[in-house]
């Protein structure tokens, strides 16, 4: 087991300060803050629906990692994986499931027209899905998706919630065109926290035997509030996460973007994250 280090005194200076840039500049990423990338350019969110209990979703969790590494997708590509519940009955219960997660996935598949569920499942922008871990075939989707410029400007900021069990996700979105079909009761703005670096022992299911690594691990999902569906509406917001102990605070980051709740097409998006720039 990882032994848990307190939160580093570095670290306690950039969640109070932000990315520490010069006044007036705005990075396309760094430790604290991000801001919305140019159009045409993404960001492109990325939804894995995922379990530990699934003998297939290895190759899918090892190919977001490289997605979210990769060089040339950079600030460009955020990705998410969401590990449900309905694996859990046949001899292993992934310790990162939720039955909220699983009840998105429904969501998306009565969006998308589908008449099932399925694992891994990768979700492009809200807008297309793909098995997990056919490569070819998600590359594709992505590089079609950064094709489309975003229609809302996102911005993200952390900070300090009130302590170092506390963190604070303060949003900004901007939407400089409606959405066609533009969405009648307004776009959501939701805010993810999520969790890299985690390696997870399975002794029983589909991978018993095997040690797991999984990035991006969806912790908390919370909506923060409504756009509206005109050009130039514009909201600023906030939310506020509690953090477990155990939760290593440099692999945790944000991921804040604008959806439709009608068809869950994602109109634009912005992460911020808790490393330590060395």
């Amino acid at each position: 087991m990882r032994a848990i280090r307190p939160l580093p005194a570095l670290l306690l200076a950039l969640l109070a300060c932000g990315s520490g840039e010069p006044a007036g500049a705005e990075p396309a990423e760094a430790a604290g803050s991000s801001g919305a990338a140019t159009a045409g350019g993404g960001p492109v969110v990325l939804e894995l629906f995922t379990s530990q209990g699934c003998s297939s979703c290895p190759a899918a969790d090892r190919l977001l990692t490289r997605l979210g590494d990769d060089p040339e997708l950079l600030t460009r590509v955020l990705p998410l994986a969401y590990h449900v519940d309905y694996w859990n009955h046949i001899g292993w219960t992934d310790p990162f499931s939720s039955k909220r997660w699983s009840e998105r996935q429904r969501r998306y598949a009565r969006a998308l027209g589908a008449d099932r569920i399925y694992t891994p499942q990768l979700v492009v922008d809200g807008r297309a899905d793909v098995v997990g871990s056919k490569e070819e075939e998600v590359y594709r989707l992505v590089r079609a998706a950064l094709e489309r410029p975003p229609a809302a400007a996102v911005h993200l900021q952390l900070s300090a919630g009130g302590g170092p069990d506390a963190l604070r996700a303060e949003v900004r979105a901007r939407l400089e065109r409606p959405p066609a079909p533009s969405a009648p009761g307004g776009l959501e703005i939701v805010v993810v926290l999520y969790q890299k670096d985690l390696t997870t022992p399975v002794p029983r299911g589909e991978n018993s035997g095997r040690t797991l690594e999984n990035d991006y691990v969806v912790r908390r999902l919370e909506r923060a509030g409504k756009l509206a569906g005109k050009a130039g509406a514009g909201l600023e917001t906030a939310v506020t996460f509690a953090l477990e102990p155990d939760w290593r605070r440099p692999d945790l980051g944000v991921v804040a973007f604008v959806q439709d709740p009608k068809t869950l097409a994602i109109h634009g998006a912005a992460r911020a994250t808790l490393e330590i720039i060395q």
